[in-house]
């Protein structure tokens, strides 16, 4: 997630240089036929394209609102996740410790849930971000994964996962997790287990087991909601003809004021280049701002920061079990938070 208050003009050079490229040559050809070679039929009617960039504007409008959809349903849903960790910290600690005494069996059983959640947490956050939904070679917006390996390097999913098993599970549970398809799903299936045997052992009362299972069961739906969004990219036919569009207006805008400034001067026919520069650059930026933000854990500068995210849960989990040597808070890296 990008934090900084203002972009640099590196970040906007990465994501524009190639489109102020095409307007302008093709700002600079026109210019050069129309009052050099004095080639006046490439001129066309100012009304027709201004129609088409009036229509543009509302069709890339439309594009964005609906990508900002889904990044602030991806962010609720993590959102709502947080939420739900604290709450399972919190029955974890006071409701198992209310049925027992104090003991090294009670205070195991506390850390294993904890720690268990926290790699569920983990794994999913891997599991998303796992793959793009599009290869690079046909990444719309290839510059993202660019940047963000400059600062964070290659997301490698099977070190990252090796990790987590080792940081939160055991060596059996880290051998019965690595063969299974949907690794977050198996941990939640195994945290609703261990609820039953608490109940079973009288840990848990009736209405304390339903509680928590809730929890469970709210986790199960958002981590299927994080899945939805992952699995269903934005739809193409919205977002590839919104850069059709956006390149038809660009390459006929040259052509269709240069004639107007020719009207006002001769001498101000040149400024059909920064102008169609500048109106391109306008463009071609609302077009990218959909583009960052139509797949919300594809590991671009704008994905949710869900690994900020996990580390500030772990933090508070550890506070619960009352360890001392707490992990730092993830800070952004060149305005960047992951």
């Amino acid at each position: 997630m990008f934090l900084n208050r203002r972009i640099s003009f590196k970040v906007i050079f990465e994501f524009a240089w190639r489109v102020q490229l095409v307007a302008f040559l093709l700002s600079a050809a026109a210019y050069v036929a129309y009052h050099v070679f004095e080639l006046k039929a490439i001129a066309i009617p100012f009304l027709p394209v201004a129609t088409i960039g009036t229509a543009v504007a509302f069709y890339v409008g439309f594009k964005n609102n609906s990508a900002y959809d889904r990044l602030w349903e991806a962010r609720r849903i993590w959102g709502s996740i947080t939420n739900a960790s604290r709450m399972w910290a919190a029955m974890v600690a006071d409701l198992i410790a209310s049925r027992q005494e104090a003991s090294i069996e009670v205070d195991d059983l506390k850390k294993t849930l904890l720690y268990k959640h926290l790699a569920w947490m983990n794994m999913l956050r891997l599991q998303l971000r796992r793959t793009p939904v599009f290869s690079e070679a046909e990444y719309v917006s290839s510059t993202q994964l660019k940047i963000i390996r400059k600062i964070h390097g290659e997301h490698k999913y099977d070190h990252h996962v090796e990790e987590v098993f080792l940081k939160f599970l055991s060596p059996g549970e880290q051998e019965e997790a690595k063969h299974k398809t949907n690794v977050a799903a198996h941990l939640l299936h195994q945290q609703n287990t261990a609820l039953i045997q608490c109940k079973n052992r009288g840990w848990l009362d009736e209405y304390e087991h339903s509680d928590m299972s809730k929890i469970i069961l709210e986790l199960y739906n958002q981590q299927g909601a994080s899945e939805r969004i992952k699995s269903f990219p934005f739809p193409r036919q919205y977002a590839n003809f919104s850069v059709v569009f956006v390149y038809i207006f660009i390459s006929l805008l040259p052509f269709a004021i240069i004639n107007d400034l020719d009207r006002l001067s001769t001498n101000n026919v040149w400024l059909v280049i920064p102008f169609t520069m500048l109106i391109a650059w306008v463009f071609n930026v609302m077009e990218q701002v959909g583009d960052a933000s139509e797949n919300p854990f594809d590991n671009g500068i704008n994905d949710i920061p869900m690994t900020a995210i996990c580390r500030n849960v772990e933090i508070e989990f550890r506070e619960v079990l009352g360890e001392k040597n707490l992990p730092p808070k993830l800070q952004p890296v060149h305005g960047i938070l992951m």
